[in-house]
């Protein structure tokens, strides 16, 4: 048996995976439509931010505790950013900022993968860097077949390199595939992306029908964040023709504040002002501006454990910078950081709402409260079962 899948079945497919595609992207636009109208309800903004200053505020913190003490046993979810080297220079990116750059050496994997195999759980490819830029990636592939512990694999790519040898391979292997595709129009896309529309394109309607042929399709999740709004991204044509096939899709318009501003790094206002011409998307009850006065402990620290391709373990997905290291997996276990002084030290410190005391966490718009942990895992600490990623 040669695929991941055959060893462990995968439990957490959506049924909608299954469904003929025209069911899949009715449901899907209806459910973008309505969601779209919602937002548009006066005074949804002003509602929604004050549902959620109330659900995330110390009141509720007992309702989630027993959930993040089971999830702080063992990391359910291993993010590894097998390398931090991207051929896309995305604008509202600082990958283009780093300097110590580098992919993960097969025999740290290795150490990584038996180590974290010894109790398993989720492994994804990808952060900071493009995976598939990993010359090694496919015996990093290759090599997680023999361990059933690890029910779960995920691969985060902007699908430059997602040519037809790349897409069966992860087809045959189970990897469930999530593309930042971002961009629709080609102009737009070329411009923020600084990478080959056509490529891309061509690239990912080819995956699409490699998937949809498959005997066990593997999960697809398109992230589109786009400088359209909501109602013209679903009309655009590629659009149109990624829905028409076995895939979801997450639509984050530009003009609804769905760039981080990478715990400070990034900023947000001036790539607002010069590349869509606006100044006004940051409105006072904006998710994002909540998210940067939100003291509640973030859910980071207890969903997943971030690893560099050096083996350093940083704080989260928003440390490209490694400000944050509370280890080194070439020297240290993964049990020995997740359940390590430094770790436990920064998750008191949520607990007590000192949030503001972690310097990369004093500037993070994409912090969100311990209560989001319920979003990805049941009260097992097992990832729910309609979650199609870990993301």
């Amino acid at each position: 048996m040669n695929r991941l899948t055959q060893t462990n079945p995968r439990p957490f497919a959506r049924v909608q995976i299954h469904e003929p595609a025209k069911q899949l992207t009715r449901g899907f636009i209806i459910k973008e439509i309505v969601k779209s109208w919602i937002k548009k309800l006066p005074f949804f903004q002003e509602m929604d931010y004050f549902r959620r200053r109330a659900y995330e505020s110390p009141l509720f913190d007992i309702t989630v505790k027993p959930l993040a003490d089971t999830l702080a046993e063992w990391p359910k979810a291993l993010v590894l950013d097998i390398t931090n080297r991207c051929n896309a220079k995305c604008t509202w990116c600082p990958q283009p900022k780093l300097e110590n750059l580098g992919a993960m050496k097969m025999s740290l994997f290795k150490k990584i993968i038996d180590n974290y195999a010894t109790r398993g759980g989720v492994i994804r490819f990808g952060t900071f860097g493009e995976p598939l830029m990993d010359k090694t990636f496919v015996e990093k592939i290759e090599y997680l077949k023999q361990f059933p512990s690890i029910h779960k694999t995920e691969l985060l790519t902007n699908a430059f390199f997602l040519n037809e040898k790349i897409s069966s391979m992860l087809i045959e292997n189970g990897v469930d595939v999530e593309i930042s595709l971002d961009e629709l129009e080609k102009t737009t896309f070329e411009e923020i992306k600084k990478m080959s529309y056509d490529v891309v394109r061509t690239n990912i309607l080819k995956f699409l029908e490699l998937n949809d042929a498959a005997q066990s399709p593997v999960r697809v999740n398109f992230r589109v964040k786009s400088s359209l709004s909501r109602k013209k991204t679903m009309e655009h044509e590629l659009f149109s023709k990624i829905t028409s096939h076995r895939c979801t899709v997450e639509v984050t318009p530009i003009e609804e504040d769905s760039i981080s501003n990478w715990a400070g790094e990034f900023n947000k206002d001036s790539f607002y002002e010069e590349h869509m011409d606006r100044s006004d998307i940051t409105k006072t009850f904006n998710h994002k501006q909540f998210n940067l006065t939100n003291s509640a402990p973030c859910n980071q620290l207890w969903k997943w454990l971030v690893v560099n391709w050096d083996g350093r373990v940083v704080l989260c997905c928003v440390d490209m910078f490694a400000t944050e290291v509370l280890g080194d997996l070439q020297e240290k276990t993964i049990e020995e950081i997740w359940n390590g002084p430094v770790l436990t030290e920064l998750r008191e410190k949520m607990v007590q709402r000192k949030r503001f005391e972690i310097p990369t966490c004093q500037d993070c718009d994409l912090h969100l409260g311990w209560q989001n942990l319920k979003v990805y895992y049941n009260e097992d600490g097992e990832l729910v079962s309609t979650r199609n990623f870990i993301s």
